[in-house]
């Protein structure tokens, strides 16, 4: 049987209902014709359709004796014929074929010696074409042939198609079986179509008709159709891949894409861009920047279909991708307002930059013409140079003018609100300077040089800069030791040493490593306790050595390498977060792949201890908490659970990995309650540590689930049960985080030890009895609250939230809470009404934040009550002490202070201190150094201050102190204060006179009043030269060394500047110096 892999039937061909015709007997000659002569009247009288194998058995093996006598009977039954050939039995005597229907008649055919061209038609389910006829066709018009033999052959076909001449032929086309094409006369589909057979005007060519096996015989007639030739597809367009871009013009370059194929280069949104979708159908265009400027490439209203834009500095093979868009605001699709088109604007090039800018759909399908704008301009800032010297928050800008302009405006990001602008006129070459002052440390700043010409900004150029705080522990080696080609690692070690009790919050590793080839090597450093952090791993397309400062907070790793900025690492560095830093630090570096050889020449550790300001894309935004339920009791104590709903608002995946692993949401759940108008802290949790996440949809941001449980996808949820939530086995204390960067180390740590067994209470949310209450405080309104760390979230303003909460029970026994209020984002203090709140954080923000919340409430008895409460929410270095200005008139009564009690081994619940002096109140614990005894306000806990005072509010500055070691001791913000005491006076020493100037004039006068009871000076310390605290003729001769003999002039403010006495003494100031408030 033949399985015909090409027809609709798969059953058995049998031969059912062909004609035995007398002229279709061949002449027997031997043994083995009269078998096959037999075989095939057999198959004509009895319907059967041998396959090959049963015809080699008819042949080689013994026949029944019933069948041989059926044979020969048939043989004798039928009349004498004349044997002969057909007239177009070969190649060379083929006949005319004509459009439409042609007679074949195959019965007197033999075997063409050509060879069968299978390759041509693989699959077609082509036969053997036995007992074939030749026929040709000259066309008179270009078009495609189809030939058929659908229901007009009797019997089974084999059709093939040559170009060229007998003797030489060229198979064109081939085909046997046509599913649906059937033998006339019966419904088995195996006669032919060939259809769309390419044939040109003169062209003869020749056809061949036979039978698929080779009793395949017969006659009927064969029909040729031509249909005109279709316009050939389009080619792939010239700049269809890389290697064939086409060089962009400035102005409108046209575009087609509507045949071009899908480049394989990679492309990402890293460079900055959102909405970047396939890349669908690319073509490409190369353009050299003719000079230093900025480079705009627009697709916006002159293309008709969705576009991704990419651009490449560099050749195609050698490129980094700068630049890229996908939909951007404003900028449509020609005919179409939708905002599907892209655009690059203002990218900085330099002279002789090559770019290779790539464009293609942003979905599946999406193609199509138009434009591509391209616009350069020229720059008049040449050069910026960036630098910041570690500690001291600002940045020392230089830019380097190439053209007359009226100013140049230096400015934190294009237009940002911190700038500085310098007053020209410039003209080329000039360098102009400046020093900007910045709000962040621990982080990459851009900074922007505009010129102006007249009120118009030109062309800005921008750089980055790394701004940090004081470099704690630093230390540096030069080695200078080989790197073996594919050969052992190399190490080398710097030692730190300092203060045991040292704690790492950010690290760089600054390295200088000669290498033909940075794509060998693999570079890892590990800290003194062991952990392990790969630096660099063996980037593909990477050229050159490493020249360059490791740093979280760097640029994308990417190549090059050797380019002496700062890069992120391989891995993490804030694995090392939170740890000692005290020891030997290991630099290992090795060469995987054979054929260079290298030096580790330099390498430097660099080590702070100001945690990073975060940079990923991971936002971690709080859900909508529906679940908070009692746990357990001991004693007054209820115990709770809360549930924590998680969402990733961000635009990268949400890490969530188990410990020891420190990326992962770190939960912390407290309650509050609103008295009359007061709202207090009542319990607070220790930290549920994050495992494992599911991918929901809990936010309805439209999930994007991540395949492992390692991370929220991108929109994605995860909910963490409320009895889960208190289950003490995966519970920290808050003390061992740093809510600033997430920074927590696992080994060593008091929740890696704690395996219990805990009572009912221990580490959960609890809360006394007489703080739940209804009866006790009639009126109140409870709040939860959950609050989240994790270190890849990169906007804190969004992990934490509260809700009011509905109260019923009884102390001692069961409490039940009601949470159907939707959750509020922010912080806790929003549901006190009427309070201010300001943003209290160290400028530079070295670390995170704390609210204040402020009220003034009228007592209506001539006194008013001033109310206080710090959140912490995320100031890691603790609050220790809060000061309220207030003076000295006016009477202070009631102070008070309220803090949650806390379950903490590392801090007490000790009520802070208050003092009233002369300059107003503040409020403290003891200090850094007394250890546990203090009792700091930790992130997550909020304190409350107030007291009444007998004068209505002002506005004062309010003091907060940091309590650990810092570089920013205090913070000052503006809140409603008393009366303050006034300030201090001002004025410039050595203006003893008081008339404006510091000349021999102000030392005759000190002389009379000392020596002759002359008028005494209206400020006493103006006449202080030497700020000794007293007036005597010490002063007057200092006068006379500062302006006669080149001394020191007046100590500080001195006589230029307006200034307050730095020094405390018993000299007044009553009339301040000309020109000083």
């Amino acid at each position: 049987m033949r399985l015909d892999s090409s027809s609709s039937t798969s059953t058995p061909r049998p031969r059912s209902s062909l004609a035995i015709v007398s002229p279709t007997i061949p002449p027997p000659s031997t043994t083995t014709d009269l078998i096959d002569l037999s075989r095939h009247f057999w198959c004509q009288i009895c319907g059967c359709h041998p396959t090959r194998r049963d015809v080699q058995s008819s042949m080689t093996g013994r026949r029944s004796t019933m069948r041989l006598i059926l044979l020969l009977t048939a043989m004798m039954t039928l009349p004498a014929v004349l044997w002969a050939q057909a007239q177009n039995d070969e190649c060379g005597t083929a006949t005319i074929a004509v459009l439409g229907s042609n007679a074949i008649d195959t019965t007197e055919a033999t075997n063409s010696p050509e060879e069968i061209p299978t390759s041509t038609c693989p699959g077609t389910a082509l036969g053997g074409i036995y007992s074939d006829v030749w026929f040709y066709f000259t066309p008179t018009e270009d078009g495609l042939m189809t030939i058929t033999t659908c229901d007009t052959v009797d019997f089974d076909t084999d059709v093939i198609v040559y170009g060229g001449v007998c003797g030489s032929l060229v198979a064109i086309a081939c085909h046997g079986d046509t599913a649906g094409c059937s033998v006339q006369g019966t419904t088995n589909s195996w006669n032919t179509i060939l259809e769309n057979v390419p044939v040109f005007v003169g062209e003869t060519i020749l056809i061949r008709i036979g039978g698929w096996a080779d009793f395949d015989i017969g006659g009927g007639t064969f029909d040729i159709s031509m249909v005109n030739t279709p316009p050939p597809p389009p080619g792939a367009p010239e700049n269809d891949e890389c290697s064939g871009a086409i060089e962009a013009v400035l102005g409108d370059n046209p575009i087609d894409t509507t045949s071009a194929s899908d480049s394989t280069d990679p492309y990402s949104s890293s460079t900055g861009c959102s909405a970047l979708g396939v890349m669908n159908q690319d073509v490409w265009y190369r353009w050299t920047a003719p000079g230093e400027g900025s480079l705009t490439v627009s697709l916006c209203n002159i293309v008709n279909f969705d576009t991704d834009l990419v651009i490449y500095l560099g050749n195609c093979t050698s490129k980094i991708e700068v630049a890229c868009s996908g939909d951007e605001s404003g900028c449509p699709m020609q005919g179409n307002g939708a905002n599907y088109a892209s655009v690059v604007e203002g990218l900085q090039v330099s002279a002789g930059e090559e770019y290779l800018i790539r464009i293609g759909g942003w979905g599946d399908g999406q193609n199509g013409t138009g434009n591509v704008n391209v616009q350069f301009v020229q720059a008049l800032i040449e050069s910026l140079t960036l630098s910041s010297v570690p500690g001291s928050a600002e940045i020392d800008c230089e830019a380097v003018v190439s053209g007359p302009c009226d100013s140049v405006v230096f400015a934190i990001g294009v237009g940002g609100p911190s700038q500085v602008a310098v007053n020209g006129p410039f003209v080329a070459g000039d360098l102009v300077t400046a020093a900007l002052s910045v709000s962040s440390i621990q982080t990459m700043i851009e900074v922007c040089a505009t010129p102006q010409i007249g009120s118009a900004p030109g062309t800005s150029f921008c750089d980055e800069v790394a701004v940090t705080g004081p470099i704690t522990l630093e230390n540096c080696s030069a080695p200078l030791i080989d790197i073996p080609d594919g050969g052992e690692p190399i190490e080398s070690f710097i030692d730190i040493s300092g203060d045991p009790s040292a704690v790492l919050w950010d690290v760089q590793v600054e390295a200088h490593i000669n290498h033909p080839d940075a794509s060998q090597l693999l570079v890892e450093i590990a800290s003194p306790d062991g952990i392990t952090v790969t630096l660099h791993n063996q980037p593909i397309g990477a050229t050159g050595g490493i020249d360059l400062t490791w740093w979280q907070s760097g640029s994308p790793n990417q190549p090059p390498y050797d380019g002496n900025g700062w890069m992120q690492p391989f891995e993490y560095l804030s694995a090392f977060t939170g740890s000692n830093p005290i020891g030997s630090w290991t630099l290992t570096v090795s060469d995987e792949m054979t054929g260079e050889t290298g030096m580790l020449e330099e390498w430097c550790l660099r080590i702070y201890d100001t945690a990073p300001v975060p940079t990923s894309g991971q936002d971690l935004i709080i859900g909508d908490s529906n679940n908070l339920v009692m746990v357990g009791r001991e004693g007054s104590q209820a115990s709770f659970g809360s549930e924590s709903v998680m969402c990733n608002g961000g635009t990268e995946p949400l890490d969530w990995f188990a410990n020891p692993d420190p990326r992962h949401p770190m939960m912390a759940f407290n309650m509050f309650r609103l008295d009359s108008d007061r709202l207090i802290q009542i319990g607070g949790s220790w930290v549920k540590h994050g495992w494992s996440s599911a991918q929901a949809d809990a936010c309805g941001f439209g999930c994007d689930p991540s395949p492992t449980s390692t991370y929220t996808g991108v929109g994605c949820s995860d909910t963490y049960g409320a009895g889960g939530n208190a289950n003490q086995n995966t519970m920290g204390p808050r003390s061992e985080i740093d809510p600033w960067s997430g920074g927590f180390v696992y080994e060593g740590s008091y929740l890696q030890s704690d395996s219990g067994p805990w009572d009912q209470v221990e580490e959960r949310l609890s809360v006394e009895d007489d703080d739940l209450d209804p009866a006790l405080h009639p009126g109140s309104i409870w709040i939860s609250e959950v609050s989240v760390v994790h270190p890849g979230d990169i906007d804190h303003t969004t992990n934490h939230a509260w809700e009011p909460i509905g109260v019923t029970g009884s102390p001692g026994g069961n409490w039940s809470m009601n949470m159907s209020a939707p959750s509020q984002l922010g912080t806790v203090q929003a549901a006190w009404p009427g309070a201010l709140i300001e943003v209290v954080k160290p400028l530079p923000v070295i670390d995170g934040r704390c609210y204040l919340a402020h009220k003034v409430t009228d007592n209506g008895d001539g006194t008013w009550h001033y109310e206080y409460s710090i959140y912490n929410h995320d100031m890691g270095r603790n609050a220790g002490s809060f000061s309220i200005p207030v003076a000295s008139d006016v009477e202070v009564s009631n102070i008070d202070f309220f803090a949650p009690t806390i379950h903490s081994f590392s801090f007490s619940n000790d009520n802070w201190s208050a003092v009233r002096d002369a300059d107003g109140i503040t409020w403290s614990t003891t200090d850094h150094a007394s250890g546990a005894s203090a009792n700091p306000i930790r992130w997550g806990f909020l304190y409350n201050f107030g007291f009444d005072a007998d004068a209505a509010p002002e506005t004062g500055t309010a003091i907060l102190g940091v309590h650990s070691p810092s570089a920013v001791p205090y913070i000052e913000v503006e809140v409603a204060t008393p009366p303050t005491a006034p300030p201090p006076p001002t004025f410039r020493r050595g203006l003893c006179n008081g008339d404006g100037s510091f000349d021999i004039g102000d030392v005759i006068f000190l002389l009379g009043y000392l020596f002759s009871n002359a008028e005494a000076p209206g400020c006493h310390d103006s006449c202080d030269t030497n700020d000794d605290g007293d007036l005597n003729i010490a002063d007057g001769i200092s006068m006379l060394g500062s302006l006669f003999n080149g001394d020191a002039p007046p100590a500080p403010p001195g006589p230029t500047d307006c200034g307050v006495d730095p020094t405390a003494d018993a000299l007044d100031c009553s009339n301040p110096s000309p020109g000083c408030p």
